[in-house]
């Protein structure tokens, strides 16, 4: 089961209709689903429709929708669609899965999207 700790959170107007992309990375600049790493700013915390308040959490133990299975330990990087994914050489990260999950469930990863760490090789 996810769960989610202490976090902090930040609010943007949503661009897009997010209703059903919770847990999905979001973009800071123009409040749709982010495309990759680089552009995610945080991670879409309430279920908003477009023109409305978004919450997004930014840095700390939250909930993530995976894309794949994932391992505990695993390096998260964003895929095109806002899903998490593991990093390879040639990605940013912001993120590590706590506990294994299953592609397409919900899982707990610790993050840090202020800071994005580009991967030069795979570990």
């Amino acid at each position: 089961m996810a769960t989610q700790n202490q976090f902090l959170t930040t609010t943007i107007k949503a661009d897009e209709d997010l209703n059903s992309h919770q847990y999905f990375a979001v973009a800071l600049d123009d409040g749709k689903i982010a495309n990759d790493g680089l552009e995610a700013s945080g991670i879409l915390i309430n279920k908003p429709k477009d023109n409305h308040f978004a919450t997004l959490g930014y840095c700390g133990e939250m909930k993530f929708r995976a894309g794949v299975g994932l391992s505990a330990g695993d390096r998260l990087r964003v895929t095109t669609s806002g899903y998490f994914v593991s990093a390879a050489s040639g990605y940013y990260f912001m993120g590590r899965v706590k506990a294994a999950v299953t592609s397409g469930s919900i899982g707990t990863g610790l993050f840090n999207f202020t800071a994005p760490v580009y991967q030069v090789s795979s570990l």
